[in-house]
């Protein structure tokens, strides 16, 4: 038996790795939490996101799989003006760091307030996701909100899909992290 699947590992290149997409269309993660892109431009990633909690759908539009453009539910939710610029894919290298200052808009929740994020790109390092291995860019994203700290994001980011394959969110002592565990 296991010379027969030898065999057809051989006599089919690539058969073995057909599960293991290059460009990840959708990941659930250990949270839960579902994600399906919508759209993908080199620099840009429109996603639909599945809350575990609630089953409602989020689309979100991220610049670079890091800076957060808006997050609706219904055409309703944040939505966060730029004043700097984002950087694009290819200014995502290793040892790069950014600041990036915007307004965060929630309509009939809050008032606008200032956000602000700085980013540094720490590395690259291999992910193994369903028994499928990538690099992946290791970011360290810190946010505030109104001037608070939202705590510390370590993402590692999948590049050809503008996904993260794992994070870690260190806040108030604790870490609390997420990993996909199944992709298409």
């Amino acid at each position: 038996m296991r010379l027969l699947a030898l065999s057809l590992a051989l006599a089919l290149p690539g058969a073995a790795f057909a599960a293991c997409p290059e460009v990840i269309q959708k990941a659930t993660y250990s949270s839960g939490a579902v994600i399906e892109v919508q759209e993908r431009t080199p620099d840009r990633l429109v996603y639909r996101q599945t809350v575990v909690e609630t089953g409602k759908q989020v689309e979100m539009t991220v610049q670079a799989g890091i800076f957060t453009l808006t997050a609706l539910r219904d055409g309703e939710g944040a939505v966060f003006d730029w004043k700097t610029a984002l950087p694009g894919l290819a200014d995502l290298v290793p040892g790069a760091s950014f600041h990036a200052e915007a307004t965060l808009t929630t309509p009939g929740f809050l008032p606008p307030r200032p956000f602000t994020a700085d980013v540094e790109v720490l590395g690259v390092e291999d992910v193994t996701v369903a028994g499928c291995t990538y690099p992946a860019l290791k970011v360290l994203v810190k946010n505030n909100e109104a001037g608070k700290p939202l705590g510390e994001n370590t993402k590692w980011l999948h590049l050809p899909s503008l996904i993260s394959l794992k994070s870690e969110i260190a806040e108030q002592g604790g870490v609390k992290g997420q990993e996909v565990i199944a992709l298409e």
